[in-house]
């Protein structure tokens, strides 16, 4: 009897060191997640670090010269190419200078089971420039015990703002229809087009890349454990790894840093895209 007494005993403080010991893991993953949520709201949107100006005299001018433009871009996020295509519609302009200088209240929106997405409380969007075949939406949004993994998508309908993406482990990359919505969801995007490409080339590149990698499984390791340049009939990718390899087949390396892997922030800061349009990131430093 004193033994089996003994034997409840010590399983009582195992149950109950055990017991502490989760409890002690529970409230250290909570505090190590309430502080990484704190870490990334710090970079979930760049307001730009000067002050808004008018720009009405600048949009009435007949004629542009390269200061204007460079003005246009700080106060507006939008790049040549799209400012030219509104040149005639300030009214539209000035919605985008509202845009970049809008500060809303952030909030976490869960999308998977470890990653946050940052998006406006009051659900906000953002006006986006209207896109081109073969254009590149890219954000920070998303992020995973705080870092900042961000999200990329390459457009395969401009008119119909459809993308083609990989999201998630266990789903495979899919045509979202009406995709560039999330984007503009979400606290910060930016849309990047290729220099000194015609607009059949990029909508070749978009139509070759919904051929061969839509309905391509999702790995985080691709370029790890996998080579990173899947071929004409890739077995795995993600989000970026999908966009460049949609590039890489027409001889284009739109990884900045040329690593193993391709991330997001890799593309945005890839000198062969032309930046279309930028919103909550910093128009001069970018991401």
């Amino acid at each position: 009897m004193r033994i089996f007494c003994k034997i409840l005993k010590v399983t009582g403080f195992v149950l109950l060191a055990v017991v502490m010991g989760l409890s002690l893991l529970i409230a250290f993953a909570a505090a190590f997640f309430s502080v990484a949520d704190g870490v990334v709201d710090l970079t979930a949107r760049t307001l730009p670090s000067y002050a808004r100006e008018s720009i009405s005299e600048t949009l009435a001018k007949a004629e542009w010269t390269e200061e204007d433009y460079d003005f246009l871009y700080r106060q507006t996020g939008l790049g040549r190419s799209a400012l030219d295509e509104m040149k005639g519609d300030p009214a539209r302009i000035l919605t985008f200078q509202d845009a970049l200088f809008y500060d809303g209240e952030l909030e976490h929106q869960q999308v998977a089971f470890t990653t946050r997405r940052d998006v406006f409380a009051d659900s906000y969007r953002a006006p986006m420039v209207d896109l081109q075949d073969g254009d590149v939406l890219v954000t920070s949004t998303c992020h995973t015990f705080g870092w900042r993994n961000g999200h990329a998508a390459i457009v395969v309908d401009g008119k119909g703002g459809n993308t083609l993406e990989s999201v998630s482990l266990g789903t495979p990359s899919v045509v979202s229809y009406g995709g560039y919505n999330w984007f503009r969801s979400g606290t910060n995007f930016m849309v990047l087009r290729l220099k000194d490409a015609t607009a059949e080339e990029r909508a070749a590149i978009a139509a070759t890349a919904e051929e061969r990698l839509h309905g391509v499984d999702y790995s985080i390791t691709v370029g790890i454990l996998s080579p990173k340049d899947q071929g004409e009939t890739p077995k795995e990718t993600h989000c970026s790894h999908l966009v460049w390899q949609a590039f890489r087949y027409y001889g284009y390396d739109i990884d900045s840093d040329g690593g193993a892997v391709c991330t997001t922030r890799d593309i945005a800061n890839c000198d062969l895209f032309e930046v279309v349009q930028v919103f909550g990131f910093d128009p001069i430093e970018l991401w």
